[in-house]
């Protein structure tokens, strides 16, 4: 039975994860380790990574001798995988091959940990080890740094630049001397970009926006999108994750753009290519941020509807479809579904034929305890602005007259269009993706949605800022 391990779980130095890769002759896996002050009936779990998320692989309890035996007919893919012990201590390691032993302290890992039959651990515990004693070196010189007059400071700064130019150089050995092993392309993946000087503008000054272009232009010269293992570590979901973060506007036309850019990357690597489109559906369907659902409606139609995720099944499929086709029509930007509702007179009223600078779409319940609060402030916030400009298009959802017909008696809110399509000729539930009451959209003069599912404390700041965008256009 596998679980989402909920604990915080990470590096123990700088780079400790590494890969189990289910590669070679014998079949499943079988690792055999002898933990260290591990005490009998102690569970040791085996785990894996996926993209930003941990997962149960398999359990094994201690025996009378600190041993433990991971054993089962499974294949695992190439990944990053990490034993857990007790009191939430980790260690990563690289199955390659499935069939391997080992022994650690799981107090002291790097130190004393050994493996037999898996060079590749063998290899990355060395690099561990080289980069533990170099860093206790450079602080052991930091420390006299901060200690030492101004005059002997350049002694030390010398000799951590040597330490600095050493691990350079030990990183670049290893890369070159290791090309295929799944830790060198952890390296690249997590290494800086350089930046060099910028350039300098006819004015003679530099140019303040070279350093973004730059960086955003070489985030990911070093990262290999077809290495599927990579998707077994934690470090290119993160690396795509802070491209995101710190390097893409956030709206949704450039959003859109860069996802397509990083799936064009992992384009014959299924794995990668699986994880990112999922994920990037499910965060931008489920956003409460206004306007991302453009993003999902986008991985819908350009992903899932054009039969590139083989994962999905035909009901799943379906499922995103008819969430896309029913959003898209809702879309900042799109001009409104018309609809046609009777007032309290029984007169329709079209919605495509109200003139007004901004429209507030309102639909509310007189029933629903949410609504009972907002209504009676949305209309006094309307009292003070309709001079504005602004018109309201009440909807009513309730079936019944009396209660509709009641609330507006009793709080005076006979000024706006109060309308219900009791007859459903709109089908306005569906049109508008009316699933709970209160829910407001705003349009323009065009009648075109410029926000939806807004509150109204946010009205005043929204419309201001939507006034600023129109004049700095």
């Amino acid at each position: 039975m596998k679980h989402w391990i909920k604990v915080g779980l990470f590096l123990i130095t700088g780079f400790v994860h590494t890969v189990l890769w289910a590669a070679g002759t014998k079949s499943g896996y079988q690792i055999q380790a002898h933990f260290k002050g591990l005490q009998a009936q102690d569970t040791v779990y085996f785990c894996r990574y996926y993209g930003d998320k941990r997962f149960y692989q398999d359990t094994a309890i201690v025996d009378a001798k600190s041993m433990v035996l991971f054993q089962d007919t499974t294949t695992l893919a190439e990944g990053m995988y990490f034993f857990l012990f007790p009191k939430q201590r980790i260690m990563d390691v690289i199955l390659s091959p499935t069939h391997f032993s080992l022994s650690a302290d799981p107090d002291n890992i790097i130190s004393t940990v050994q493996f037999k039959g898996s060079p590749d651990n063998t290899d990355f515990y060395a690099y561990q080890k080289y980069f533990q004693k170099q860093r206790t070196v450079a602080d052991s010189i930091g420390t006299l740094y901060k200690q030492a007059a101004p005059s002997n400071k350049a002694q030390y700064e010398k000799q951590l630049k040597q330490i600095d130019s050493s691990m350079v150089q030990y990183i670049t050995n290893f890369i070159q001397t290791h090309p295929k092993n799944l830790f060198t392309a952890i390296l690249k993946t997590t290494k800086d970009v350089d930046i060099p000087e910028a350039p300098r503008l006819p004015s003679g000054a530099r140019d303040t926006l070279f350093m973004y272009r730059y960086y955003k232009a070489h985030y990911f010269d070093q990262v290999d999108f077809t290495d599927n293992r990579l998707i077994r570590t934690p470090v290119l979901a993160s690396k795509v994750e802070d491209y995101f973060k710190r390097l893409v506007v956030n709206v949704s036309d450039s959003i859109t753009k860069e996802i397509d850019f990083v799936l064009s990357k992992c384009a014959g690597a299924k794995d990668n290519f699986e994880y990112f489109t999922r994920e990037f559906t499910y965060k931008y369907e489920t956003s409460t941020v206004m306007g991302m659902d453009a993003v999902f409606v986008h991985m819908a139609k350009n992903y899932y509807m054009k039969g590139k995720c083989p994962w999905a099944t035909q009901e799943v499929v379906k499922k995103i479809s008819d969430r896309a086709n029913l959003l898209e029509p809702l879309l900042i930007g799109k001009v409104a579904p018309n609809l046609y509702m009777a007032d309290t007179s029984g007169k329709y009223v079209y919605l495509s034929t109200i003139q007004a600078k901004y429209i507030i779409l309102y639909f509310w319940d007189s029933g629903c305890g949410h609504c009972q609060k907002e209504t009676p402030k949305l209309y006094e916030w309307w009292l003070a602005n309709r001079a504005k400009g602004i018109a309201v298009y009440a909807a009513n959802i309730e079936r019944k007259d009396e209660e509709w017909l009641a609330y507006i008696r009793k709080n005076n809110i006979k000024a706006w269009y109060n309308v219900r399509d009791k007859y459903n000729h709109t089908d306005f539930k569906q049109t508008y993706d009316i699933y709970s009451t209160p829910v407001m959209y705003v349009l323009n003069e065009k009648k075109e949605i410029i926000a939806k599912r807004i509150g109204m404390e946010d009205l005043d700041d929204f419309l201001k800022a939507y006034e600023k965008m129109k004049k700095n256009k």
